[in-house]
């Protein structure tokens, strides 16, 4: 009989051992971090045992140092952690990568860092806000937002409406020059009419992507509207 209860007694604690094993939040190694596929940038400054959101960015030639760049200063000042993608690019299939990119940051990069699951903003500019978009309408269990600068929704999402994502977060960053500017306009009717929360910055310069001060007030926004989700 004792040795029955020592028996119970023991396989209790390894299943709260293990548990707590698993439930352990990464610690925070700040630089830059190099995968084959991504590159991960993490802010000075954050805490032990507590998750930061992910910005996954997308360019159009998969540059992912550049993506780093543009999105650094941000980075450090919402700490957020950074995930650019070295492999989606324009004239690739990009949907099918997509399912692999969403299981290596649930599976992986999510045990390796300190980030929020439900914390995923998918931000690029033309071909790679394009990307964003569609990750969001494939994966969304993974996205909760969409900062996009001067990149469209495709239009076969578009025809998708009744199994399109609802009631998410976008922010539309364009220029009245651009000539993506009046797709981006009836992006933004579509997004409204599914429930999601969306706000338009405008700048001057036309196809490229949008000026730090507009990036800033996008990115604040967007996480204060998943802060009070």
């Amino acid at each position: 009989m004792r040795l029955f209860r020592f028996v119970v007694l023991l396989t209790f604690v390894c299943i709260v051992f293990s548990g707590n094993v698993f439930a352990q939040v990464p610690a925070p190694v700040a630089g830059m971090h190099e995968d084959n596929e991504y590159l991960i940038y993490v802010p000075e400054g954050l805490a032990e045992g507590s998750r930061y959101p992910l910005i996954v960015g997308f360019s159009p030639s998969a540059n992912a140092r550049d993506t780093i760049d543009t999105w650094k200063g941000h980075a450090d000042r919402h700490m957020c952690v950074i995930l650019a993608s070295k492999i989606v690019k324009n004239g690739m299939d990009i949907s099918r990568y997509l399912v692999r990119l969403s299981k290596l940051i649930h599976e992986k990069v999510a045990s390796e860092y300190p980030i929020m699951p439900d914390r995923i903003i998918a931000v690029g500019t033309s071909g790679g806000g394009m990307a964003s978009h569609l990750f969001s309408f494939f994966h969304a269990d993974t996205v909760a937002a969409v900062i996009t600068s001067v990149g469209y929704i495709h239009e076969n999402s578009l025809k998708q409406k009744d199994v399109y994502p609802r009631d998410k977060v976008c922010a539309f960053l364009t220029s009245p020059t651009d000539f993506n500017y009046k797709l981006m306009k009836e992006d933004r009717k579509f997004l409204t009419s599914l429930g999601w929360r969306v706000k338009w910055y405008e700048f001057e310069g036309g196809h490229r992507t949008a000026p730090e001060e507009i990036r800033e007030e996008a990115l604040t926004w967007v996480l204060e509207q998943l802060n009070a989700s």
